[in-house]
């Protein structure tokens, strides 16, 4: 298992800044942390609280400003706050085309579970690719 397929928004944040962090400030990452579609800025104390695990209110504005300000990837990010904040864990379920295609599956699941275990992951899956039309090339 990865690291980041465990990591939590508390541990990416508090990686960054902060005492524990690789050396900036909160002020710092903030400056650092915009949302490019919104201009939104999280306030430093924000983002405090998210690196100590306190309940903040998550939305996609912040979780795009965070990723920015952290330099990861947003589907990271996603996935970190999914884990922390709702429960769910984003996994590869085993179900990508397997063949020269760019195709990549992720499923958000409650912990404890598996896209097998009555999900209808696969069945869903199944169904899209049958339904799904030719790529226009």
């Amino acid at each position: 298992m990865r690291p980041q397929d465990t990591e939590t928004l508390a541990q990416l944040v508090a990686d960054a800044a902060g005492t524990r962090g690789s050396g900036l400030t909160y002020d710092q990452l903030r400056d650092r942390s915009i949302d490019e579609e919104t201009g939104y800025q999280p306030s430093s104390n924000t983002l405090n609280r998210i690196a100590l695990g306190a309940d903040v209110k998550i939305n996609q504005k912040l979780i795009r400003a965070v990723a920015a300000g952290l330099g990861l990837p947003l589907p990271r990010v996603q996935a970190a706050a999914a884990r922390q904040y709702i429960g769910y864990d984003v996994v590869d379920p085993g179900l990508g085309g397997g063949g020269d295609d760019d195709e990549v599956i992720r499923v958000a699941e409650r912990r404890g579970t598996t896209p097998g275990d009555g999900t209808g992951v696969e069945e869903f899956v199944r169904r899209s690719r049958r339904e799904s039309p030719p790529d226009q090339g």
